[in-house]
C-alpha cells in the first residue's frame, strides 16, 4: 500500500469512497470546497492506494496550533487492514513536522464505530465537549 498525497485528479475517486463509507458530506466537500482546501495544507491530504485504487483517505488541516482530522473513510472492503491506522499515523507524523503538539477530530456521538477506532489508536474521548459549528453565506 502506498500513502501520498490527494490530487485534484482524484476527487471523482474520493468523493465515491466518502459516500460508500457512509461520511456525512457537505456543500465545502463539493469540488470547489476540494480545491480550496488544497491551497492551504495539501500535504496533510492523504489517500491509500492499493494496485492503483484508492482505498482510503484522511483530510488533515493544521491551524498553526493545532491538528485536524476529517473525512477518514476507508472503502468497507478494505477495512480493518489497518488502512485507517497507517493513514492517521503518516498524518500525525506531517502534523509534528508542523509543530503540531495535539491534533483533534469531530465524530458524531452515532458514530460508535469512528469512536471505538480512534480510542483504540490512543485518541481520548471528552464526554463533556460539544461540537458548534455555523454554516457562512
Amino acid at each position: 500500500m502506498l500513502i501520498r498525497k490527494f490530487q485534484i485528479e482524484d476527487y471523482n475517486e474520493v468523493l465515491m469512497l466518502w459516500k460508500d463509507a457512509g461520511l456525512v458530506l457537505r456543500p465545502s466537500d463539493e469540488l470547489e470546497g476540494v480545491k480550496l482546501k488544497l491551497q492551504r495544507d495539501p500535504d496533510l491530504f492523504l489517500v491509500a492506494e492499493e494496485a492503483h485504487e484508492i482505498v482510503g483517505v484522511v483530510m488533515g488541516a493544521w491551524d498553526g496550533r493545532r491538528g485536524w482530522i476529517n473525512h477518514l473513510a476507508v472503502k468497507p472492503a478494505y477495512q480493518r487492514k489497518r488502512i485507517a491506522s497507517d493513514l492517521i499515523h503518516e498524518l500525525e507524523r506531517r502534523l509534528t513536522d508542523k509543530g503540531a503538539k495535539k491534533v483533534n477530530a469531530q465524530i458524531y456521538q452515532w458514530n460508535t464505530s469512528s469512536l471505538e477506532f480512534f480510542k483504540a489508536v490512543g485518541y481520548d474521548i471528552h464526554s463533556d465537549l460539544i461540537m458548534i459549528g455555523k454554516y457562512l453565506k
